[in-house]
């Protein structure tokens, strides 16, 4: 289950709302990036083990926040 927004890190503003979907797309980019370049079943050795995850999964986490950016934004324009 993904994990609720803090309240004050909700986006108000036009760009607040912009910055947050550009941030999103900028973490979907690197992890489809890593994972095209390692695959989706490696991780990155640098971190600690306890934070280690496959590329697939870091992908997947970051996609939904990416989705979360837009519904914000959707939901701010109309």
């Amino acid at each position: 289950m993904p994990k609720r927004m803090k309240e004050e890190y909700k986006p108000e503003t036009d760009d607040e709302h912009l910055g947050y979907l550009i941030e999103e797309c900028g973490e979907v980019l690197a992890a489809a990036g890593k994972s095209v370049r390692w695959g989706l079943e490696s991780c990155n050795p640098e971190l600690p083990e306890e934070l280690q995850e496959e590329n697939e999964a870091w992908l997947l986490r970051e996609l939904v926040d990416l989705k979360r950016a837009i519904r914000l934004l959707e939901k701010h324009l109309n």
